[in-house]
């Protein structure tokens, strides 16, 4: 009978591994084939990845942390319509160059569980500043990691024309 029921899960492992049933590798930037980057960069620190990735169908978002050998981050764990409301996205910007005063300021921020994230970019056109990084707090402990910019892929601001999943809290 053991048997028999051991045989029998092999076979059904067998023909879901053969017929369809999908193991998503990540990529380079941390992201599955079904995803699409919304924001990615490599700190400067030590050139691991950030990355925020969305469900090609806004099914989920999803911010990891690693390489693509070691991820050491995934939030949330659970990944469904629900995982959007697990960020707070703030965003002001406005265009216009140097004469204008063009400027961004940017930040989706998380909380897991004793720790909170905030990954960032921010930029002047008047000095021609440019900052992406991530800034982690573990109750009054603040570390601060900047990217670097050459390895951006995406920009947080996409997320602007995602207000039916995630709002913009600059408008609140």
């Amino acid at each position: 009978m053991k048997i028999k029921f051991i045989i029998s899960s092999l076979i059904v492992i067998a023909t879901l591994a053969f017929c369809g049933f999908k193991t998503f590798e990540l990529d380079d930037r941390l992201c599955k084939s079904n995803e699409e980057i919304v924001f990615s960069f490599r700190l400067i620190t030590n050139g691991k990845t950030i990355s925020l990735c969305k469900d090609k169908n806004d099914k989920y978002l999803v911010y990891r942390f690693g390489t693509k050998e070691n991820v050491e981050l995934t939030f949330p764990k659970v990944l469904d319509k629900a995982s959007w409301q697990n960020f707070k996205y703030y965003s002001i910007h406005r265009g216009g160059g140097k004469g204008n005063g063009g400027m961004g300021d940017i930040y989706l921020n998380f909380k897991n569980e004793n720790a909170e994230y905030t990954v960032y970019h921010f930029w002047r056109d008047e000095n021609r500043s440019n900052e992406i990084g991530i800034e982690v707090k573990v109750g009054n402990k603040k570390l601060k990691l900047k990217g670097n910019i050459n390895s951006q892929e995406g920009a947080l601001q996409e997320l602007d024309s995602m207000s039916d999943l995630i709002s913009n809290t600059a408008e609140e």
